[in-house]
């Protein structure tokens, strides 16, 4: 668990990019870094996290869902309604878009369990 805080830590301090720290997450994970599509019965496994800016995709990482409550609890600004959709959706294995916000501007956030 310390490395993935580590990880997530060196994404925000822009030491790694979020392509470079998908990629460690699913190493650390014993996973290979490939979408492989799983029966709708099989439990999420990953909490996807994707934010656009102006167009542009600025995060982009897969994290493990077994660490996944510390990686919302390093999302800046997430309310505790969101929070607690989320430790719900990771306690029933729920599958697919939980959080889905688009500004006025475009920015998004995007929070799926995969």
């Amino acid at each position: 668990m310390a490395e993935v805080e580590k990880i997530l830590r060196l994404v925000a301090d822009g030491v790694l990019t979020p392509a470079e720290a998908d990629t460690l997450l699913a190493a650390s994970d014993g996973e290979r870094d490939e979408q492989v599509e799983r029966p709708a019965s099989v439990a999420a496994r990953h909490l996807r996290i994707e934010v656009t800016e102006g167009g542009r995709r600025v995060v982009n990482l897969r994290v493990p869902i077994n660490i996944a409550g510390l990686a919302g609890a390093l999302l800046p600004g997430l309310s505790d309604d969101d929070s607690q959709r989320i430790r719900e959706a990771i306690a029933s294995g729920e599958r697919g878009p939980l959080i889905d916000v688009v500004s006025p501007n475009g920015d998004r956030v995007l929070i799926v369990s995969d």
